[in-house]
């Protein structure tokens, strides 16, 4: 029996039956239970087909469930697409498993066409349609959908080859097989023969992913495998076909203090291919400074498989990148491809110049392969601090319900040590978790006094890490918390304690970084309501900013004057009328979320230059802030228990509506520890990129003020501040990943240039 495809493989071998329509499939409907031995009647030469499958409990079908290790169950299920009953495989421990059909006959040159429905709860791996028999192995396939999804058709069209040729015939049959976790269902397998008119003139029912690389010679002189590389801007497609291999080596530039990326692709055209490690050398230029090595680190890039097309543009349903797995061996199967993301941190100090080293792909039982990596250190470091507001809200109660913590004494340590590792990790990539690390306040019911220990706590750790935005305070919801106003003693408690609490604020030094936030994305019907709790904050705290998130433009015009700060989504702005009130004072902020769709935005299927650039929409709108509304809302995800949880069982990118990926940029690793995702780290670039800009713009106000405003560099520099390069005034984005990688080449040009014209070092 072939060795399959790694993952789910549906592999159909069809074989055999004189042509002329008709299901040649026995029992395809699963309805009849076993009733003879299928075995004992087939011939030596036919049974070698099935070699390690036995008896199953369904007529005219084979099992196997212990093929590679693995222990997969079959069964009769009563989740039917039609009729009674339908076939079950459940996994126990991965491996490969399947199902076999009885086998028939055809003739070469027979149109074939295969139907069959499916579904699965966390499939992770291939799913994978392919003819097998005496014509040979795989000769025509189609891959299918992995993942959690319902009921779905999927039909495949060939032509069975000359190969082998007897005179009754080929024989073919039909296998299903399973390398993945969970459980699939399939019911309704046929196999008929068509004419060639259905044949040119009615396609096939789509693939639900892409197809597999087409298979490639290997060439003399191969060391089993190839690298390739790609920017930290290019999500690598895995179904992608093995085009002619780009030269392997790379480069990246970046300044003093900066992180920057480059990803190195092992791909396996021939043969599975395990890599132990990836060596990274420390970097060298020719006037002898260093890198060190411990200033490059590496992960391995991971997949998630979408499962439906969602309401917005996507080039294709099926396997993306994006969770960033932790260092270690990892294979990279036949006709597969694994990227490897490689960073490089700078620091404050680091030499200007042309840095060299390598990369090393160290695999099992092969030659490992070298990367010569080239990294250009420009002359200027980026500031420490983060100039645009960051805010979003870390989920506390998930990350408690998926690493299962109760509320003890020792998981309540636990829970708070996975906590700080969440907080920090956003921090690392300037994304402040201040939604909810300090909203809440207790009063002492006896003195009346409030007791703000908890959150000094808290605030001393996550502002001396970076943190420059957090919420003291929030009007909530009010449809969510059933209810129609603010009550007279709602709003006098509240604002109580809004006053006390900027009182304290001012006192820590820490009122400047402190916001309240006001009804969530109020309706119309509400925005009454939201002036009534502004206008009561105010008048007992009026130096206290008042934050309002909204996703209705006509909400800035009703609410304005009664609102400081508008959080507006980022293709709405135009739209929203902010503008005019940032001229009058009103800061303003911009946000991404499910609505609207439009680009840019932080879905899987997006490109990751979307990320990267929002914050550049940021400075383009003369916004001070980027709000975010949640980094690890994992939907589905965090409710399963092992051993179905993520990493061990598939990731369901569909978290929230039929929105892949929105809501999360943090994946749960084992023991409390998080995964960045891809997106994260092009975001933080993005905010890196934004400080460029703000030490650009620093650079031309210090020549301004010293008389230099005329001067050639900073008219050049005035350009680059305009953004015009990467977004026109409507707002779209103009820029790809060649030019938005040219654009920071002239960003920094522009800063190194005005340093010399103002005198700095």
């Amino acid at each position: 029996m072939r060795k399959v495809l790694p993952g789910l493989a549906v592999v159909l071998h069809v074989v055999a039956s004189q042509a002329g329509g008709g299901n040649l499939i026995v029992n395809g409907g699963f309805e009849q239970f076993r009733k003879t031995d299928l075995l004992a009647k087939l011939p030596a030469e036919v049974r070698r087909f099935y070699g390690g499958a036995k008896q199953s409990p369904l007529e005219g079908w084979l099992f196997g469930g212990g093929w590679e290790g693995g222990r997969y169950t079959v069964h009769v299920s009563d989740q039917a697409h039609t009729g009674r009953r339908c076939c079950e495989i459940r996994c126990e421990k991965k491996g490969r498993g399947g199902i076999a059909s009885s086998p028939f006959k055809l003739r070469p040159g027979t149109i074939l066409k295969v139907t069959l429905w499916i579904k699965a709860r966390d499939a992770a791996g291939r799913v994978f349609l392919n003819y097998e028999g005496t014509p040979g192995d795989g000769w025509a396939g189609l891959d299918l959908k992995r993942g959690t999804y319902d009921w779905t058709k999927v039909t495949k069209r060939c032509v069975v080859p000359v190969r082998h040729a007897r005179a009754d015939g080929q024989t073919l049959m039909v296998f299903l097989y399973t390398k993945a976790g969970g459980t699939i269902w399939v019911d309704d397998v046929s196999v008929e023969t068509v004419d060639v008119n259905e044949m040119a003139e009615s396609p096939d029912e789509p693939a639900l992913t892409e197809p597999m690389p087409k298979e490639i010679p290997e060439p003399d002189g191969s060391i089993g495998y190839r690298v390739d590389v790609a920017s930290a801007l290019r999500k690598v497609a895995p179904e992608a076909d093995f085009a002619a291999r780009t030269s392997a080596r790379t480069a990246m530039s970046l300044a003093r203090n900066e992180h920057e990326a480059v990803q190195v692709v092992v791909e396996s055209p021939w043969r599975d291919v395990t890599v132990d490690r990836v060596e990274l050398s420390a970097l060298r230029s020719s006037g002898g400074a260093t890198i060190p090595a411990g200033a490059l680190s590496w992960r391995r890039v991971a997949f998630v498989e979408t499962a439906f097309t969602p309401p917005y543009p996507v080039p294709r349903v099926g396997l993306y990148p994006d969770p960033l797995m932790p260092p270690g061996p990892f294979t990279v199967e036949r006709l597969g491809r694994v990227p490897v993301w490689v960073s490089v941190r700078t620091a404050a100090d680091t030499p200007a110049g042309v840095y060299r080293g390598t990369i090393r792909i160290v695999p099992k039982g092969l030659k490992p392969a070298a990367v010569p990596l080239t990294v250009t250190v420009w002359d200027f470091a980026l500031p420490d601090e983060t100039h645009l507001r960051t805010l979003t809200w870390l989920g506390t109660g998930v990350i408690r319900a998926f690493y299962g913590l109760k509320w003890s004494a020792e998981d309540n340590r636990k829970h708070a040590e996975t906590i700080h590792r969440y907080q920090d990790i956003l921090l690392a990539h300037r994304l402040g978790p201040g939604g909810e690390v300090a909203a809440h306040v207790r009063k002492d019911r006896k003195t009346g006094r409030y007791d703000f220990s908890r959150v000094d706590a808290s605030l001393e750790r996550l502002l001396g890490k970076g943190m420059n935005a957090f919420i003291m305070g929030t009007a909530p919801n009010l449809k969510r918390a059933g209810k129609t106003e603010y009550t007279p003693a709602f709003i006098a408690e509240f604002t109580e304690r809004l006053k006390a609490y900027g009182d304290h604020l001012r006192e820590k030094g820490w009122i400047d970084r402190a916001y309240v936030y006001t009804y969530d994305e109020a309706p119309r019907s509400a925005w009454p309501e939201v002036r009534k709790i502004s206008k009561a904050i105010r008048a007992v705290a009026p130096e206290l900013r008042i934050l309002q998130c909204l996703n209705q433009p006509e909400g800035v015009k009703a609410l304005a004057g009664a609102i400081d700060v508008f959080d507006v989504y980022v293709t709405q702005y135009h739209r929203s009328g902010v503008a005019q009130l940032q001229r009058r004072g009103t800061e303003a902020w911009l946000a991404v979320c499910c609505y609207p769709m439009d680009r840019p935005n932080l879905f899987i299927e997006y490109p990751l230059l979307d990320a990267r650039i929002i914050p550049m929409f940021c400075w383009k709108y003369g916004a001070r802030g980027f709000e975010y509304w949640s980094p690890n809302s994992w939907g589905p995800n965090w409710r399963k228990k092992p051993p179905h949880q993520w990493p061990a069982a598939a990731w369901n990118p569909n978290t929230f509506g039929r929105y892949n990926g929105d809501g999360y940029l943090l994946y749960p690793g084992p023991d409390g520890v998080p995964y960045p995702s891809i997106r994260l780290k092009a975001l933080r670039d993005g905010f890196e990129d934004y400080e460029a800009m703000w030490l650009l713009g620093r650079l031309v106000r210090k020549a301004e003020a010293a008389g230099r405003g005329g001067a050639a560099e900073v008219r050049a520099a005035r350009l680059v501040l305009g953004l015009d390069e990467l977004i026109t005034d409507d707002g779209s984005i103009v820029a790809g990943e060649d030019a938005y990688f040219a654009f920071r080449r002239k960003l920094a040009g522009a800063i190194v240039a005005l340093r010399k014209l103002v005198g700095e070092r």
